[in-house]
């Protein structure tokens, strides 16, 4: 049995909606008017996007990437994303890996910190000189 999906993060349409033991598949559009994926965390699940239709700004950690079509990149978990369309409007899919859960999502606002006060998200340690 499928676990619960998590609740849309931002304002866009799900398309497609897919969970196999090992993944889970998204579809979604997003108009350009006002839809966006807003700040959001996720605590396990590491995901990659993939631009299918349209330009989408991707915001990691502060670092916006732009996604042009068939464009991807990987957002590791505990990196803080958004996702906005530019000009028009886009069709995004992400693949999460394991399977996206409804207690994996956490939405959060975006603050934007300076590189140097930023955590790792690896779950490594930051080193104090004595």
């Amino acid at each position: 049995m499928p676990s619960p999906r998590p609740t849309p993060v931002g304002l866009y349409q799900i398309l497609q909606d897919f969970e196999c033991p090992t993944a889970s598949v998204r579809v979604f559009r997003m108009a350009s008017t006002g839809d966006a994926v807003a700040g959001h965390v996720h605590r396990r699940s590491m995901q990659i996007y993939v631009a299918l239709e349209g330009s989408v700004v991707v915001d990691v950690d502060g670092a916006e990437t732009l996604l042009e079509p068939y464009g991807a990149m990987a957002i590791w978990p505990g990196a803080r994303h958004s996702a906005t369309p530019v000009g028009a409007d886009a069709l995004l899919m992400n693949i999460s890996i394991p399977p996206l859960a409804a207690d994996d999502q956490v939405a959060t606002p975006f603050v934007h910190e300076a590189p140097d006060m930023m955590l790792p998200h690896d779950g490594g340690d930051v080193d104090v000189e004595d």
